[in-house]
């Protein structure tokens, strides 16, 4: 065996440390751009904003965003951020940085998992690796949403239940009864009820539908345990719903759980078999090796693996037939995908599946595609090719990692000089990252718009007319009216200082790109213009802002009228 084919850590170096060189991929992968790219509309920034509301007011129960009540998750998201802008202040690193926390946390229990059902600490680390660079992952691991921490405490709760239900001897009031029902509590004050249901329907598919024999259902101590989780999350939810006067328990649950799941959010469409397509993209490049997992568990199916298969099938089956429908809603899965992908590596042959090929050729193809498509294509705004060129970048370094040396990883397992070559392409893509950050920054037009504004004082109102985007709130630091009326703002202006507007002149979409292409639409057109409303603002100074739209992939441009 030449030296580079010398394995880069022995078991023992795993072992002792695996944990700082998934803490040093974390940081290489999730930090860069972290602080400079802005918050994306429109759930980062109620997310971030509401935690600066609840500080100002002084509240730890009920959020609020834009001085009115929002009701979409519990608090628990908005605690772990309110420690963060603490010790760092309020900016987009510490709104993102529980996320950040969070997958590394997950890649950790993953890791753990993963070496308790192999054997081999190596294994181990090879799942955290693997779900620190699933594209799902990359995204959501530096988001300012409430996914994450569901996730960790999701994958605390099944880990628990494997370690309750298939130990060979019965351990009451231990350490597993504590994680299990406090990540249950936790998982709740999360993200809702999804964190008690995917744990829920896993036990029941794996008892009557995969392992189908008696279960030791003693063990998990579920009245005492369930009095722990309900407690926890009665210590939050009866003050707050008191409060609102039982309003939080109608919004919260009726609007944003059981009405997205009957009906369409936001004018989506809904696609039968929608996740079994987006899961190909979520796991990339790991989904590439679903055959070897299958084969694994064909030849391994035990207590434990047909628990993970279970565990990874949940959401899918949850969410099936759910109305509103998002690439990350079956997140919480994942992990146990993972960890069955790190089994089977043990019995990996050297052959690079075929899967794995076609996808990474494919996804390359259309990587290489828009490189050639940002290069010729007819575009007014200068700014939009750099962005162009950034995010193409970005995912050019992401393909190269998930996808190149991922497949030599598996054919000859992590050698130095394998390590050497990861290690760089982990630099670049932070490198591409960070560049994405800051052209993103460079072209967001609520960044900009609070740059002129400055410090707006609190005696001025701020109003958005056509452009509703929250991210407005969040860099303003500053309540503001939202109307789809464009035409409000001549009104609006008559009205005595200080004032501030914001007018949508012109916005124009992918979709209508296309369209003019296509010879549907007049070639270079806006999807919505309202130049004639500009117009009509009679006597008044404009300022011109133009940039990126990310809520609606569009580029926007907005007029900016201050009344002192």
């Amino acid at each position: 065996m030449g030296p580079s084919a010398t394995p880069f850590w022995n078991e023992k170096h795993c072992r002792q440390h695996g944990w700082w060189l998934l803490l040093t991929l974390t940081l290489l992968l999730y930090l860069p751009g972290t602080a400079t790219l802005p918050l994306m509309d429109r759930d980062e920034p109620r997310f971030a904003h509401a935690t600066v509301e609840m500080m100002e007011r002084g509240t730890w129960t009920i959020p609020y965003f834009n001085g009115a009540y929002r009701f979409d998750k519990p608090p628990l998201t908005y605690w772990w951020m309110r420690l963060h802008y603490a010790l760092l202040g309020v900016n987009e690193l510490a709104a993102r940085l529980h996320s950040i926390v969070a997958v590394y946390l997950t890649a950790l229990v993953v890791t753990g998992m993963a070496r308790k059902l192999a054997g081999n600490a190596g294994t181990g680390l090879l799942a955290g690796v693997a779900w620190l660079t699933s594209l799902q992952s990359l995204v959501h691991g530096r988001l300012c949403v409430a996914d994450m921490p569901m996730i960790l405490c999701v994958a605390l709760a099944c880990r628990a239940l494997v370690e309750l239900l298939t130990a060979a001897e019965e351990r009451r009031w231990g350490g597993w009864f504590g994680c299990l029902w406090l990540s249950l509590g936790a998982g709740f004050l999360a993200k809702g009820p999804i964190a008690w249901l995917v744990p829920a329907l896993a036990l029941l598919l794996w008892r009557w539908v995969f392992w189908r024999r008696p279960l030791p259902w003693r063990r998990l101590q579920a009245v005492p345990g369930l009095c722990l989780a309900v407690a926890m999350v009665a210590a939050w939810g009866i003050p707050a719903l008191i409060e609102t006067q039982g309003a939080f328990w109608k919004t919260g649950m009726g609007e944003h759980v059981v009405k997205r799941g009957t009906d369409v959010f936001n004018g989506r469409k809904f696609l039968p078999g929608y996740y079994l397509l987006t899961t190909w993209l979520s796991l990339f490049p790991w989904i590439g090796f679903a055959l070897p997992v299958w084969r694994s568990l064909r030849a391994r199916w035990t207590a434990q693996t047909s628990f993970l298969t279970a565990w990874f099938l949940a959401p899918q089956v949850i969410f099936f037939f759910y109305a509103t429908q998002l690439p990350h809603y079956v997140m919480p899965g994942y992990p146990a995908f993972i960890v069955l992908l790190a089994l089977a590596w043990q019995d990996r042959s050297r052959a690079l599946p075929g899967a794995a090929k076609w996808l990474t050729l494919g996804l390359g193809a259309l990587i290489a595609g828009g490189w050639v498509f940002a290069a010729v294509m007819p575009i007014q705004q200068g700014s939009i090719r750099g962005l162009l060129y950034s995010a193409l970048l970005v995912l050019t370094c992401v393909l190269v990692l998930g996808g190149a040396l991922v497949c030599v990883v598996w054919k000859q397992g992590l050698t130095r000089r394998n390590a050497w070559l990861a290690g760089t392409v982990v630099v670049l893509t932070s490198l591409s990252l960070a560049l994405l950050g800051l052209q993103l920054r460079a072209t967001s037009v609520p960044v900009r718009v609070a740059r002129q504004l400055g410090t707006a004082p609190q005696d001025m109102t701020l109003h958005g007319c056509g452009y509703t985007e929250p991210s407005l709130v969040f860099y303003t630091n500053h309540v503001w009216q939202f109307t789809d009326d464009v035409n409000a703002a001549t009104q609006l202006l008559q009205r005595p200082g200080p004032l501030a507007v914001v007018l949508l002149k012109r916005d124009w979409t992918l979709d209508r790109w296309f369209k003019g292409l296509l010879g549907t639409a007049p070639p270079g057109t806006a999807a919505r213009d309202h130049t004639a409303a500009v117009q009509a603002l009679e006597n008044v100074e404009t300022q011109s802002i133009e940039g990126f739209n990310i809520a609606r992939f569009s580029w926007a441009e907005v007029v900016l009228v201050i009344k002192r």
